[in-house]
């Protein structure tokens, strides 16, 4: 089979040297310069992905499109490439705004029947500062779309001042262009469940994880992202 990779970071590393020892055919676009040196000798790259369409063309059904992550536009660009016959591993326009449209997602949640923490949606940060001190309580903060989510933030007193104080003074480029929205503080942890759609159905097993996201014990320490995750299929 052949496979044309697309990402920002090569993050898929491991799956494309498998997919070599396997025998297949893999090409990879990485978009960050600083990223150019990975796999370098190892799986083939590619300057410019959009030339290499023939190539994923030419082996039929054996031609695969794999998109790495969640970005701008994105999903629409995917959804294109479905249209024009090609196989596409990867998300679509409407996934993207399930992952970056905050409070859309919580709203689709809530119409399953789901319980959801109360969330307030804001343009820019002002308007969130505002509601911050007229309303003062325990909230999470977290912003749309995939380049300021290393910004959200966690709040820790019952008054909202961390959170104030860090929204405040906050001056990371990405986040001050984005919308946001603050979350009700809700106790416990974090659970996800995962699974492989194949347009369809999903597949089984699922993924269940558990996010011990903070690094020390007792729940102190920075947040870690997933290092922390347990997870197992069921």
């Amino acid at each position: 089979m052949r496979f044309l990779g697309i990402g920002d970071y090569c993050d898929l590393s491991a799956l494309y040297l498998r997919l070599v020892e396997e025998g297949h055919e893999i090409k990879v676009f990485i978009a960050n310069p600083l990223c150019h040196g990975t796999l370098a000798g190892l799986v083939q790259h590619t300057s410019d992905w959009r030339a290499e369409l023939d190539w994923i063309r030419a082996a039929g059904a054996d031609g695969i499109i794999l998109f790495e992550n969640v970005a701008h536009q994105n999903g629409e660009l995917q959804d294109r490439l479905r249209e024009q016959g090609f196989h596409v591993i990867g998300g679509s326009a409407y996934g993207d705004r399930l992952e970056n449209d905050r409070a859309f997602a919580q709203r689709i949640l809530e119409s399953a029947g789901l319980p959801i923490a109360r969330t307030w949606e804001f343009k820019e940060r002002t308007a969130a500062l505002e509601f911050v001190d007229a309303n003062p309580g325990r909230y999470v903060l977290k912003f749309n779309g995939p380049d300021a989510a290393v910004d959200n933030y966690v709040g820790r007193l019952d008054d909202g001042r961390d959170l104030r104080a860090f929204l405040a003074h906050l001056d990371h480029a990405a986040a001050l262009q984005s919308s946001l929205v603050l979350m009700e503080y809700v106790e416990g942890t974090e659970m996800g469940v995962g699974a492989y759609f194949d347009g369809g159905k999903f597949l089984q097993p699922a993924c269940l994880d558990w996010e011990h996201k903070r690094l020390l014990p007792g729940d102190h320490g920075e947040l870690t992202g997933w290092m922390g995750t347990v997870a197992i299929s069921a």
